[in-house]
Formats: C-alpha cells, structure tokens, sequence
C-alpha cells in the first residue's frame, strides 16, 4: 500500500481512489496540493477532500452555480461502480480569482478491485480550451464577415437589377430549390425559425467548430443525442455538411434569430 501511495504521488494529474459506496480511500499529493491552494471562498463550506470523505455525497449535495454539473458527476461516478458503465468523462470550468482554467474528470473502474471500486482522476485542459476557444472565435469571425459579403452581394445585385425577381427567389428559396448562398433573407431566417431551440444550439456548436462531445457537454446530453439532433438540422436548412452551416450560423447572430419552437 505504501509503495502504491508513492507511485500515484509521482502523478501530476490529481487523483483519488473510491470505494463502493463513493468514499475516498486514497489520494495523490498532486490532489492534497490542489485542495491546499485552492480552498473555498469566504462563507461556503469546506472542502473535505480526504481518505474517508464520501465524495459522492459532496456531488449529491452541492448547491449554488455549478450544481448541475455535480449532479451529472455524482450518476457517472454512481454507474461506474456499479458496472453500468466502463467509464465516465467529464469536461468543466474551474475557475481561479486570478484566471480561467478548465479540467476533464475522468473515472474508471480499478481492475480487480472487489467490491468494485474506481479511480478519478482531473486533468487540466486549460491549454488546450483556451486554444480551441481560439479556434472557434476566428471560424466565427470568418463566418460573421462571408455573411456580410453575401448580403452586401445581395444588395448590388439588387441594385443593378441582376437576377430574378426578388419575389420568385424567395418562393424557389422556400422550396429548397437554390443553394444557401441563393436564398433570400426572409427564406433563410424563416428556415432557422423552423428549428428547435435544441436544434439551435446545435447548430450553433458545429457552425462554430465544436466537436459533439465538447457540445454534448455543455448541453449536459449524450453524443448520440447531438448526431440526432444534427441529422434534423441538416435535414431542416437543406444543407449536406457543417461546413455548409456556417452561413445560417451567422445569419442567425446578425440577425438575432430565435427559435420558435418547442
């Protein structure tokens, strides 16, 4: 035991061992250090992260900001141990007064152990969030200015007399008969109305390069849900690909498009 004690303190990730019933057995230096230097704000309770703390417990009663998300961590730790699932990850925001950092929770069952028991460990992804924060901040950039190209384009079309009658591209647009770019702006906005707020934020996610696990995260739903719910979006805006979300995504911000449906 005391071997294992050392060799999980040479881990930089913070780690801790659960029994059955969700207790802490053991813990890494790395989690008794993060518990140090991290300790609760002025009038919240204290964190009792030690051997012999029922961490399940601490998830099932949070309360405040955040709680949602304990809830969520408690029934995946919960199926873990009762072999209802082979592992549970969970991304999240950690938040320091001085900076924003981001960790994923992952929790698997600990091989041979009877009764079963698991380790958590929490990795710091604040890097690579921060970079993929980036990402979508420049692909959103780059959708916002295509959009403004296209209704600029719409504009001196219109204004020259090019093209069809503005009437006759609405209703073929309606009917799926022209390409996104073609459409008219009353024909694409009612097509984002035709989406569930659900549908929405999926969209929003994938136009905005999201992965569908990072979106079934903050949605707090399961991946299977999101590829449902992107097979409707597809079917719905008369696209093929992500890719091709990209301009209702950013008519729906310039536009301030909501869902009308349930």
């Amino acid at each position: 035991m005391e071997r294992a004690a050392r060799a999980l303190d040479e881990i930089e990730a913070n780690v801790a061992v659960l029994d059955q019933e969700g207790f802490i057995v053991i813990t890494n230096k790395a989690w008794r250090d993060f518990a140090v230097a991290n300790p609760p704000g002025e009038g919240l309770p204290s964190r009792r992260v030690e051997p012999g703390t029922n961490y399940l417990a601490i998830c099932r009663n949070a309360t405040g900001p955040g709680s949602e998300n304990a809830l969520l961590v408690h029934d995946g730790i919960r199926a873990v141990l009762d072999g209802k699932k082979r592992s549970f990850v969970h991304a999240y925001p950690c938040h320091s007064p001085d900076k924003q950092r981001w960790f994923q929770m992952k929790v698997k069952p600990l091989r041979g152990s009877r009764p079963r028991e698991a380790v958590v460990i929490h990795v710091d992804i604040t890097e690579r969030r921060l970079a993929e924060m980036e990402s979508v901040a420049k692909q959103r950039e780059l959708s916002t200015a295509l959009a403004q190209l296209q209704v600029l384009a719409e504009r001196i079309k219109h204004s020259i007399g090019v093209g069809q009658a503005p009437h006759l591209a609405e209703a073929q647009g309606q009917q799926g008969l022209f390409p996104p770019n073609q459409r008219s702006t009353e024909a694409k906005i009612a097509m984002l109305k035709s989406l569930s707020k659900r549908e929405m934020e999926v969209m929003l996610g994938l136009a905005h390069g999201e992965r569908n696990s990072d979106i079934a995260a903050r949605l707090q739903i399961n991946k299977k849900s999101v590829s449902t719910y992107r097979s409707r979006v597809l079917e719905k805006l008369k696209v093929d690909s992500n890719v091709e979300l990209a301009p209702f995504a950013a008519w729906a911000e310039m536009h301030q498009v909501a869902s009308t449906q349930a």
